[in-house]
């Protein structure tokens, strides 16, 4: 009996590394087509149809499988010379996906998420390397569920890069404005083009999506959507208005790149949060002391500490690296306070060996 499952473990080995053949042979495709190594959609329709074909725990299964894919993923990484891998709000076509291939270059280091805290939190596990996040556009402002997750999570911003925004009004086929009833996009898209909407759409219903590509799987032929060029041309839609932001130039989104927590503060600009007793001055007292030094505030926002009505957390960037004598003045005139990173803009993101 012994000798029957020493041999069946010896099968099992060779199977798994003839996966592991056809592994490398799929990234060299992945290559050709620029495809990214993990597409997570089709990971789990994989796993559900081999649990739906056994008994067996279906717990310990999945883990099985998962390692299984997750040493495939390995072996793909290693043959096409990929040491880091980024998480990116997705899918395929989003403005995050645009600025992920202007710093690498390729997709095959990217991860897809539904939501910045999936990247956000990715990053904390150690699932990822790195993150790219949006957090401020020039219309619609600071990105707000960005900003509350730096907060509650130990990352840190070591890199920040800016994307200029063109949004196009598209569709399945050709269709006069007056024909389109609905209208599908991610809610930022939406506030940049209200111009746009309100002058020739306003009869229109907006629907609001998770992702600015996403509204391609709701299209019919009455409705539009509002992406980006490249999206477009991805998905093989009609573009039926170019450039429809309130913006006509300097449409900028900056992005955050993250990683894990190092320690280190190379750069020439400090993010972090503060807190102060609730007294008169006591803001003005933070303040005070960049002020002091010259520091230039790039941004100040105030946040709900979740706590009690009328408590606030602060939010700054200022134009330097923090020294030891800053940050001993800010402990003395705050309640508490959080560096979130020190970093340059970056053009581009090694993520090759």
């Amino acid at each position: 009996m012994r000798h029957k499952i020493r041999l069946i473990d010896f099968i099992l080995l060779r199977f798994i590394e003839e996966r592991m053949k056809v592994a490398r042979d799929v990234a060299k495709e992945k290559k050709k087509t620029d495809s990214p190594i993990v597409i997570r959609d089709i990971e789990e329709q994989k796993i559900k149809e081999i649990l739906d074909r056994t008994d067996l725990n279906p717990v310990r299964m999945r883990r099985i499988f998962e390692e299984i894919m997750k040493l495939a993923k390995e072996e793909e990484y290693r043959l096409l010379g990929i040491s880091k891998t980024v998480a990116v709000l997705g899918p395929m076509g989003s403005f995050s996906d645009e600025m992920a291939m202007k710093l690498i270059g390729s997709r095959i280091p990217l991860k897809y998420c539904s939501t910045t805290d999936e990247i956000i939190e990715m990053v904390e596990k150690g699932e990822v390397d790195y993150g790219i996040v949006p957090i401020e556009n020039s219309t619609y402002g600071t990105v707000i569920p960005v900003l509350d997750a730096l907060l509650n999570h130990e990352v840190e911003v070591f890199g920040e890069a800016k994307l200029e925004i063109h949004h196009c009004l598209v569709a399945k086929k050709k269709l006069d404005l007056k024909e389109i009833k609905r209208i599908y996009s991610h809610p930022q898209a939406i506030s940049q083009s209200l111009g746009f909407i309100n002058t020739y759409l306003s009869h229109a219903e907006i629907r609001y999506t998770s992702s600015t590509s996403d509204a391609v799987n709701l299209l019919d032929d009455e409705s539009a959507a509002i992406m980006s060029e490249s999206a477009a041309k991805m998905y093989g839609l009609l573009i039926l208005r170019r450039s429809i932001q309130d913006l006509k130039e300097k449409n900028i989104t900056r992005f955050y790149i993250i990683r894990r927590k190092t320690g280190k503060m190379e750069g020439k600009y400090t993010s972090l949060f503060f807190g102060v007793q609730d007294r008169p001055g006591s803001l003005k007292a933070v303040l005070d002391i960049f002020a002091s030094r010259g520091i230039n505030l790039r941004k100040l926002e105030s946040r709900p500490a979740r706590t009690f009505l009328g408590d606030y957390v602060f939010f700054v960037e200022v134009e330097a690296p923090l020294k030891e004598e800053d940050i001993r003045d800010l402990e003395r005139v705050t309640a508490f306070y959080k560096i979130i990173g020190v970093f340059d803009e970056v053009e581009e993101l090694d993520v090759f060996k």
